[in-house]
C-alpha cells in the first residue's frame, strides 16, 4: 500500500527549534500536523463549520500546503481566552489526524457542537510541528518520511525572488523570508 503524501510548511521558527538539522530525502521526523487558528465564516482565510450529522474523512490539497479537510473531532480542549471561547481540536481526517484552532463567532461564543463526537470541514494552512511549547494537550504526533522540499525565495534582493526552488535535502542553514514546505508520505502511526 502507498504511503498519502502530504505537503506542509516547515516554518523558520520550527526549523530554529529543531538547531537548523540538514533534512534529506528519506529521513523520517515525527511531526504534529497543525491547521492553525479558523474562524466559523467561509469568507476568512481559514474556516471551519460544525456539524452532529456524520461527514467522510476527507484531507484534499488545494494549493501550496493548503488543504480541504473534513472528518470526525476525536478530542477537543475547549476553554476562554479573553473571555471568548476557543477549542483546540484534533480531527480523523482519514490518513492523517490535523490539529486546528476554532476561533469564536462574532458573539465569542463557539458554535454548538464543537467537541467530541461532532464532525467538522473546513478550509487550513498546514503547517508541521516538530517542537511543539504543548500549550494544550491535543496534538498527536504522526511519522512522515520527507520525500522533497519546495522553497519559495522571498529574501529581499534575491536574484531569484518570487521563484521556487525543488530539492532533495534543505541545507542546515538559517533562512528568515523564505518559504519552505515539506512534501513528504504519512505513516498512520509513528514508527
Amino acid at each position: 500500500m502507498t504511503l498519502p503524501e502530504i505537503e506542509f510548511e516547515l516554518s523558520a521558527d520550527q526549523y530554529r527549534l529543531m538547531g537548523y538539522p540538514k533534512l534529506n530525502q528519506g529521513q523520517f521526523l515525527s511531526i504534529v500536523l497543525d491547521g492553525g487558528v479558523l474562524f466559523p465564516d467561509p469568507a476568512a482565510d481559514g474556516w471551519y463549520t460544525v456539524q452532529p450529522e456524520p461527514l467522510p474523512a476527507m484531507f484534499k490539497r488545494v494549493s501550496p500546503a493548503q488543504y480541504a479537510f473534513a472528518g470526525q473531532i476525536a478530542e477537543a480542549d475547549i476553554h476562554k481566552h479573553d473571555g471568548d471561547e476557543v477549542a483546540t481540536l484534533l480531527v480523523d481526517c482519514g490518513p492523517i489526524d490535523l490539529r486546528i484552532t476554532c476561533a469564536p463567532g462574532e458573539d465569542g461564543l463557539l458554535p454548538y457542537g464543537t467537541w467530541e463526537t461532532r464532525y467538522i470541514a473546513g478550509y487550513a494552512r498546514v503547517q508541521g510541528i516538530v517542537e511543539d511549547a504543548y500549550e494544550t494537550p491535543i496534538g498527536r504526533n504522526q511519522g512522515v518520511t520527507i520525500w522533497s522540499f519546495r522553497r519559495l525565495l522571498l529574501t529581499p534582493g534575491d536574484s531569484k525572488f518570487g521563484e521556487w526552488y525543488e530539492s532533495v535535502d534543505l541545507p542546515s542553514t538559517p533562512y528568515k523570508f523564505d518559504r519552505v514546505f515539506v512534501i513528504a508520505r504519512v505513516h498512520r502511526e509513528v514508527l
